[in-house]
């Protein structure tokens, strides 16, 4: 299968979960034999096209900011550039047989590559702008909002991550539920084959007789962290010798 990815950021330029996501599954597509074309968002110093070990090809394109600190300006035009590229690639010749686009940011892109060239398209929605914000409260983040319906309507399938988001998503857009499918995010285990223990370094944190539950991510709301806080006292009324390593980053 000939796959179009779509996806404002993509490795080596990495803002946040999305580049990770994208970036491995292109290259596992690719590894299970599937032609894989990545459109992405070009910085300075990166190559406007990348041939991958794996076979992933990818394209970079050039986005200017045409008002300072306008953010959904600068998507806009970002997506008016990703869908020039595409029809290019199409008018040379590249064929598609599906468009897989990644989160609100590149949402006017699919939908004008969809309509222009009939190729069907699907959507993964990563996180919501109202589970960012606890709700919507601004005016921009209401355009969010309608853009990820837009997204979510104009797509074939969506796809999450979790049964959770698959009720958060149906709740917000009003989805057939059956419109929505849930693939979890995968772990590449290999990675971790081989690493030493460090028990000095764990005695930083706990006993040697202790459990450790260690998380790491952003420290944001959407996280989830603070269900685990809320649970942590039945956990230790369960299991005594256990203790909460927290690491990540605090919100900008």
């Amino acid at each position: 299968m000939k796959i179009l990815m779509l996806s404002w950021e993509y490795p080596p330029r990495i803002v946040g979960g999305i580049a990770r996501v994208v970036g491995e599954l292109s290259k596992r597509l690719a590894m299970e034999g599937h032609d894989v074309t990545v459109v992405t968002y070009r910085e300075e110093n990166m190559p406007y096209y990348i041939k991958e070990e794996s076979g992933v090809k990818v394209y970079c394109v050039d986005n200017y900011m045409i008002r300072p600190n306008n953010f959904i300006e600068w998507i806009m035009q970002l997506n008016f550039n990703m869908a020039a590229k595409v029809n290019e690639l199409v008018l040379k010749g590249e064929k598609f047989d599906v468009i897989h686009a990644h989160d609100w940011l590149v949402a006017y892109a699919a939908k004008s590559i969809k309509e222009s060239t009939k190729i069907p398209m699907i959507a993964t929605i990563h996180a919501t702008e109202s589970g960012r914000n606890s709700g919507i409260n601004t005016e921009t983040q209401r355009y969010i909002n309608d853009t990820e319906w837009m997204l979510t309507y104009e797509a074939s399938k969506v796809i999450v991550n979790s049964n959770f988001m698959k009720g958060e998503v149906q709740r917000l857009f009003g989805l057939d539920y059956n419109k929505i499918d849930v693939i979890p995010n995968g772990i590449d285990i290999d990675k971790f084959d081989g690493i030493v223990r460090n028990y000095n370094f764990r005695r930083n944190y706990a006993k040697d007789n202790e459990k450790i539950i260690f998380t790491i991510g952003r420290l944001v709301y959407e996280k989830g962290i603070q269900h685990l806080l809320y649970a942590m006292p039945k956990i230790i009324q369960n299991y005594n010798d256990v203790k909460l390593v927290i690491a990540g980053k605090r919100p900008e």
